[in-house]
């Protein structure tokens, strides 16, 4: 757990975005090889190993390329990229500045090959596969020429022989470091894209489980459970709930004229309808055939009168591709839960209301029970039941 005097740092340092602290934190990861060069460079120095002029100039390269990479990072300015860490480039330059650094330390150059195996495993974690061998490849061919020059250069203190024996113990070690890194990357990705697979396939079924995958409204089974859900509270609450039977008119004369195929075209352009035309809170489910229920919550008779009449005069205007002259309309019967009422007993009741409405001409939405507002009651065909 996070101390509370120590968030104002840490936001200060790695953000207030959860996603820009986790690539910051990646790149802070790279500064312990940063740390332990600039030591290694500062203890040659003091040996007299290395002039320090050229151990500022490694330090002060060394530390331009992490700042450099950590401000791009932090400002979110490589979020545009498909590595936001920019973990490819960083690892090439703090390769170049590695190999740089064991042509001048002298006697420390082993520690800097600790420091280049060290870059390749960092690597591994967030790179592809290629990657991180074109990385082990890059490092050992930068790490040859600085061995041939190296040894044409000063002879006397860097011979032909001893520059071949680092070559091979640390070319052999890189690249073989590269070649298991780029299996674990291998790992890696296999299992981040089977976790994937996994996902979409528990969303698939969960998908299945709580919608009709015709139309993408909720199905019967999971209607149910909110509807009483719902319709508890409002007891418990006192706060207004309404539900609503919808039924398209004349559906079966559409699968009769048109085919099943537009029967199935017009039941999921009213589903896509009413849930752009209805607010986050109602629910939609398909309740049977071309029978659809709505939930309404925190809406009383008036409320869910104007929100049904929203979706018979949309209904009315929908067009349905391929089919030009294909228009659909819908009835609706609405009520309002009474005290001690139980969902079996609404929904009866705006059932009653909803064959009242087919009874009178269809293409209206009718109240189970109770008077329209006066606004309300002056935009036929809404109509109450008597």
């Amino acid at each position: 757990m996070t101390h509370h005097w120590l968030i104002p740092w840490r936001n200060a340092l790695m953000g207030n975005d959860p996603i820009t602290r986790r690539h910051v934190f990646f790149v802070l990861l790279t500064l312990i090889p940063y740390v332990v060069t600039t030591g290694a460079i500062v203890q040659s120095a003091h040996m007299g190993l290395m002039r320090h002029n050229t151990a500022l100039l490694l330090n002060l390269m060394s530390a331009g390329i992490f700042i450099g990479v950590f401000a791009l990072v932090r400002s979110g300015w490589s979020r545009r990229f498909k590595d936001p860490v920019l973990t490819f480039p960083h690892a090439l330059l703090g390769l170049c500045g590695c190999v740089l650094a064991y042509t001048q330390l002298g006697n420390q150059r082993g520690n800097v090959m600790i420091l280049m195996a060290q870059t390749i495993v960092l690597s591994m974690l967030r790179l592809q596969p290629v990657q991180v061998l074109q990385l082990g490849l890059f490092n050992t061919a930068l790490l040859a020429c600085a061995v041939l020059g190296l040894s044409l250069s000063d002879p006397v203190h860097y011979p032909f022989s001893l520059g071949l024996t680092h070559f091979l113990v640390g070319g052999s070690t890189l690249l073989t470091l590269s070649l298991i890194g780029k299996w674990v990357s291998d790992i890696r990705m296999r299992i981040a894209h089977q976790a994937k697979e996994l996902s979409e396939a528990l969303h698939t079924v969960q998908q299945m489980a709580t919608t009709d995958m015709l139309t993408g409204a909720l199905n019967r089974r999971v209607m149910a459970d909110l509807a009483e859900a719902e319709l508890k509270l409002s007891e418990r609450s006192g706060t207004a709930m309404c539900v609503a039977l919808i039924d398209l008119d004349h559906f079966k004369h559409v699968n009769d004229q048109h085919g099943h195929h537009a029967g199935d075209l017009v039941l999921r352009t009213f589903t896509q309808s009413a849930q752009a035309q209805l607010r986050k809170v109602d629910k939609l489910a398909r309740w049977g055939g071309e029978e659809f229920l709505l939930m309404l919550p925190h809406a009383n008779e008036q409320d869910s009168l104007a929100a049904l009449e929203r979706l018979r005069h949309a209904m009315e205007t929908l067009t349905f591709e391929g089919h030009a002259q294909l228009h659909v309309t819908m009835s609706a019967g609405i009520a309002r839960p009474t005290p001690g009422e139980s969902l079996e007993q609404v929904i009866e009741r705006a059932d009653i209301a909803l064959y009242a409405a087919k009874r009178q001409g269809r293409n209206r939405c009718l109240l189970a029970d109770g008077s329209p507002p006066p606004l309300l009651r002056q935009t036929p065909p809404a109509e109450v039941l008597p």
